[in-house]
């Protein structure tokens, strides 16, 4: 091999060189080329940045506003496209002894635009060890202070407070509890100052009932806008007189910072209900169904103040529940929209009918129509009843509120008078009709009739008693009564009744009745030589045979009183209920395999808990629509209205669900015993739809759901291409619509 070596030393030694060469040119241009790279590769990461800077550029200034203006002490000022936003913020000052879980706070954390933020700082074991011994030491101190001067008082507070530092002091040692520094800061925001103030004392107010007392950070605000931004960091004013973040330090234990968190509901939402808006709290859709199997009734409670948004929840719900579920419904429809009440858009959407209850009407209601009752037997199956005396009772109501109307109950023994005759007076005149409790065959004749608008012969219903009979009995009656002390009696009844009937003519001495025909033949003159009376009633909606018919095919069906004067609102709001008892509610068979859901509204009762006996009809009424399947809505102006007597507080109390509008503040205590609330509900109550002041009108229908316990805050949603022909009640939009 080294012989080898030294006959080739030449050509090995150019064969080295030549690889040395190679690797240096491989070398170099592995050089230029990773060279080359890097620099490709550093180009590519700037433009990265450049377009990664332009987006978070454009983020900044979606989100950001223009400007700020932090001169002003107690508020600060927002620039934003053209606006100005208007914010104050506030610290606790001090805190109540005692708070109470998802009750205390969470009404301040649901203020409407306002943002919260809690700073939570743990102090370690042996921080709270040292704060609390130096806590002990100043009791003790002062301790001795208190007996060299004997003082009792003062010594008898400071060693309860010594009792409860070493409490205190005990159990962060033994390791059960633990203390941590607490900051609380709310931000407020408004589009003008004068609102922004508004709202400041409303919040201030709020925070007074729930015994805690808010400051404004003044100086500071600009430094706690940016603290209540979601940055996790609270800035401080380092620079000026002021050296402070702004907030107020709390020193709470572990028990009262789980009172703090905000407690709210998650969902609300029945299978087969229909969408009538979307959770206030979490925005998912609401679906409601008044016949939930978990209802415990189908009665249904609407109040809120004028302009809330209640009549219209009412028309969307029973809307929705007509087109997709094929309920019926029959409404008394008293407020006015122009010359016609507020639901007869609805009826005409729905190809009801419209029942209008006016003077110069053909529309009648008989105060004493009656029909059978269908009832089912789990042994004896379907049976028809007929229960006169509950009739009779009903009757005698309405017959009371047309008498005394709305004025004041007069002394007891009169009213014991005037109802012992009403009573008599109805019971004989279904005796002279032949009409007898539990025989429904006595209800009907043969005959020929018209029934559904055909004419038929055979069994027909009988022609039942008419006010015209009462007024004509009472005459006779009071004609031949010889007791004392109901001579007065007939005399009201007989004055109260008199606009009320008809046509009667009839003559006071010889007692003799005369039809139309006869008294102007008779021109006016009794063949006893005194002077026939004629009463043309100006009030004769109730008189006759009811023209009113509520047909099985109709799916909505209206009776108009709102073009009635007002104080006679309330009188035909009973009559109309009872004749729907009858003919609508009492028509739903018991048997399961018959029975449909049918929904009654009553608009405005709360014009008809002044009067005794319309409490009493209203109360039979409710009752009886819950035992067949029928979905009683009523509504008042407030849920206080409620609070009047025994049947009106048990009509809410039996109401399967309740629909809260805005409420007074003025009723906020009695609102939060009646529905069970905690006190943050009950204040969010209070705060439903704004205030009549705020420009903002999208607020409007907001409403809280109670059922069987549970809570729902709601924003009603109607559809405005389709819904808002029957629902709109404001002028300006509808003038806006029709435009």
């Amino acid at each position: 091999m080294r012989e080898f070596i030294i006959q080739h030393k030449a050509l090995i030694l150019a064969a080295l060189i030549g690889l040395i060469v190679v690797s240096i040119v491989l070398a170099l241009v592995l050089f230029f080329h990773m060279h080359k790279k890097k620099d490709d590769l550093e180009e590519e990461i700037a433009e990265t940045k450049e377009k990664k800077q332009e987006k978070i550029t454009e983020v900044r200034k979606i989100v950001t506003p223009d400007g700020i203006n932090p001169n002003p002490m107690s508020y600060t000022i927002l620039h934003d496209t053209g606006h100005d936003v208007y914010i104050r913020s506030f610290t606790v000052d001090t805190l109540p002894k005692r708070t109470v879980f998802a009750a205390t706070f969470p009404a301040l954390f649901n203020f409407d635009r306002m943002n919260s933020s809690v700073f939570i700082e743990p102090i370690g074991e042996g921080r709270a060890s040292h704060l609390l011994d130096g806590r002990i030491v100043e009791i003790e101190t002062n301790i001795i202070t208190a007996e060299k001067n004997a003082d009792r008082n003062q010594l008898r507070k400071l060693n309860a407070k010594l009792h409860d530092a070493e409490t205190w002091a005990q159990r962060i040692e033994s390791g059960d509890n633990s203390l941590y520094h607490v900051y609380f800061l709310f931000t407020l925001m408004a589009e003008s100052l004068e609102q922004l103030n508004r709202r400041t004392d409303a919040f201030r107010n709020l925070a007074k009932e729930k015994q805690i007392t808010i400051s404004c950070c003044y100086g500071l605000q600009a430094e706690c806008y940016l603290t209540g931004m979601p940055l996790i960091y609270r800035y401080t004013a380092d620079i000026g007189p002021i050296r402070s973040c702004g907030l107020k330090r709390h020193t709470m234990d572990k028990l009262s910072i789980a009172s703090i968190f905000n407690h709210t509901q998650d969902s609300f939402f029945h299978t087969h209900g229909i969408i009538i808006g979307r959770n206030m709290t979490t925005g998912m859709p609401v679906a409601f169904d008044a016949y939930d199997k978990k209802h415990n009734g189908y009665n249904m409670v609407f109040a809120g103040m004028t302009g809330t948004g209640k009549s219209a929840c009412m028309k969307i719900l029973a809307s929705r529940y007509i087109t997709k579920n094929g309920y019926r419904f029959v409404c008394i429809d008293s407020q006015a929209k122009g010359n016609r009440g507020e639901y007869a858009m609805l009826a005409d959407m729905m190809c009801g009918t419209n029942y209008e209850i006016k003077n110069n009407s053909d529309n009648v209601i008989n105060l004493f129509d009656i029909d059978k009752e269908e009832e089912w037997s789990e042994i004896t199956g379907t049976f028809e009843v007929l229960r006169l005396q509950d009739k009779i009772s009903n009757a005698k109501s309405d017959m009371m509120t047309l008498i005394q109307g709305n004025k004041e109950p007069a002394e007891f023994a009169l009213v014991t008078h005037i109802e012992r005759i009403v009573i008599d007076i109805i019971t004989e005149l279904y005796e002279e009709k032949q009409i007898y409790e539990n025989d429904v065959e006595s209800l009907y004749e043969s005959g020929k009739g018209i029934k559904d608008g055909v004419l038929t012969s055979g069994k027909i219903k009988k022609q039942l008693p008419i006010l015209t009979d009462f007024y004509r009995k009472a005459l006779i009656k009071a004609k031949e009564n010889k007791i004392a002390e109901h001579k007065k009696a007939y005399r009201i009844i007989l004055d109260s009744l008199k606009d009320r009937v008809r046509e009667l003519n009839y003559c006071p001495k010889c007692m003799s009745f005369f039809s139309t025909e006869e008294y102007e033949k008779a021109q006016g003159m009794c063949s006893c030589g005194e002077e026939i009376t004629k009463i043309r009633g100006a009030k004769a909606y109730y008189d006759g045979q009811s023209t009113i018919k509520i047909k099985d095919n109709e799916r909505f069906t209206n009776i108009d009183i709102s073009q009635l004067p007002e104080e006679e609102r309330p009188i035909a709001r009973q009559i109309s209920l009872s004749f729907l008892n009858e003919q609508f509610i009492k028509t739903n068979a018991t048997n399961p395999k018959k029975t449909h859901c049918l929904g009654v509204i009553a608009d405005e009762v709360h014009q008809n808990f002044g009067m005794k006996s319309a409490v009493a009809s209203l109360d039979y009424v409710a009752r009886t629509s819950r035992k067949r399947l029928v979905s009683l809505w009523t509504a008042t102006q407030s849920l206080k209205d409620y609070d009047c007597c025994r049947e009106t507080e048990a009509l809410l109390k039996q109401s399967a669900a309740k629909f809260v509008f805005k409420q007074s503040y003025g009723d906020r205590k009695w609102v939060q015993e009646a529905l069970n609330l905690t006190g943050g509900q009950v204040d969010r109550v209070l705060e439903l739809g704004g205030e009549p002041t705020d420009e903002d009108m999208n607020r409007k229908g907001e409403v809280c759901i109670v059922d069987n316990g549970k809570v729902c805050f709601c924003k009603i949603d109607y559809l405005q291409s389709a819904e808002a022909v029957f629902v709109e009640t404001d002028p300006q939009i509808i003038q806006k619509m029709y435009a």
